[in-house]
């Protein structure tokens, strides 16, 4: 209102300049409704060009008036960065070499060789059943055994001078053949009564007691395992599987050590489990130190998304409007000199997050300088200093 006021003062001093024309007064008294439009319509003109003089007056001082107080900010060039992003997981801590050992044959568990805790080699004796009687039966077919071969022989050499029949021949074959078979499972068979590591580890836990009726198959002994190798699992949603595939960097971290490893994926499942919509992951980890156990809680952080020259903002820096529209104030040069500027409200298409800052998808390039600190006490086309 003050403006107006002051305009129109502006023009009556001018119009009243000018003694051959008729004042405001006297065409409002005297004037036809022609000349009263006219006059109106002058003055509207008269207006609108001295606004228009006036803002570029006022746009030169702040330019170069030394004493005008601009808004004092902070600000960072953008450049191009390294961009990994990360999603998180919690798996578990395996072992393939985890294994609980069961008699094969029925008997009495005759004597542990291990104790609990004591490291072995793999084929190392680490217990013995009673062979209940399997040692006499194999001595008494190796015995057989020895006869049928020398019957056989025998017959063999009248065969091949014609002598005798055919069918006695045939027959002290097969009785020599049948016998050395017999002999080879009754072998098996003994050999089953000695139980030996599968695998180099460590005796975890001795489970039967000497003097126990061990059924094969139902009855555990012994739990063999070996460490040394472990493997991190996890079930991943299968919307996640266009970006995880073999050999994708992971940070693995195991909150009860307080360790963080870097590994890659080792293995991929191709089997979506029907019940929770996932698939399986494996990493394959170095447990050197021996601290790894089965079973316990990691956190898995999957690299699903990389960006060799991404523009990155902090989040702090993204400000929103009512309509859910992202956007940053970027710093145009007004002055070099004086190390001013103008703050541009510049709209921006956001990315994945990641360490508290947002990828640029558009809107802002490397070079750009983009108001940080006092962010929110601008406003758009505001003039500010650079501090």
């Amino acid at each position: 209102m003050k403006k107006l006021i002051t305009l129109l003062t502006i023009v009556s001093f001018v119009q009243c300049g000018s003694s051959d024309k008729k004042s405001v007064s006297e065409i409002v008294a005297q004037g036809t409704l022609e000349e009263i439009q006219l006059q109106k319509t002058t003055h509207v003109k008269t207006i609108n060009q001295l606004q228009k003089e006036l803002e570029l007056l006022n746009e030169t001082l702040a330019k170069k008036d030394s004493r005008q107080k601009f808004a004092l900010v902070g600000s960072i060039k953008l450049q191009k960065e390294s961009f990994k992003h990360f999603v998180s997981f919690q798996g578990s801590l395996e072992t393939n070499k985890n294994v609980v050992i069961y008699p094969e044959i029925p008997g009495l568990l005759k004597k542990i060789h291990v104790t609990e805790g004591q490291k072995i080699e793999k084929g190392a004796l680490i217990a013995e059943l009673s062979d209940g009687g399997l040692k006499d039966q194999l001595d008494q077919i190796k015995l057989q055994l020895k006869l049928a071969r020398t019957t056989f022989e025998r017959q063999k050499r009248l065969w091949d001078k014609k002598i005798g029949s055919e069918i006695q021949f045939l027959q002290a074959e097969t009785q020599y053949l049948s016998l050395k078979k017999g002999v080879s499972q009754m072998n098996d068979q003994v050999a089953k009564t000695k139980i030996v590591a599968p695998f180099s580890g460590i005796i975890d836990h001795i489970i039967a007691d000497t003097g126990s009726n061990l059924l094969p198959g139902t009855t555990p002994i012994i739990r063999v395992i070996n460490l040394d190798e472990m493997k991190a699992t996890a079930e991943i949603p299968e919307v996640h599987l266009p970006n995880i595939e073999k050999d994708v960097a992971v940070e693995i971290s195991i909150p009860v050590l307080g360790t963080q490893i870097d590994e890659k994926i080792s293995a991929v499942g191709n089997f979506i489990n029907p019940n929770n919509r996932s698939f399986r992951i494996e990493i394959s980890l170095n447990n050197t130190k021996g601290g790894m156990k089965p079973n316990m809680s990691v956190e898995i952080k999957i690299n699903d998304y990389s960006n060799s020259e991404a523009i990155l903002v902090p989040v702090k820096d993204i400000l929103e409007n009512q309509k859910g529209e992202s956007y940053v104030y970027k710093l145009q040069v007004e002055d070099q000199t004086q190390n001013t500027f103008k703050a541009i409200k510049t709209f921006v298409k956001l990315g994945k997050t990641s360490n508290n800052k947002v990828e640029i998808l558009k809107g802002l390039q490397a070079g750009d300088r983009i108001v940080e600190d006092g962010i929110r006490l601008i406003k758009d086309q505001q003039f500010v200093k650079n501090i």
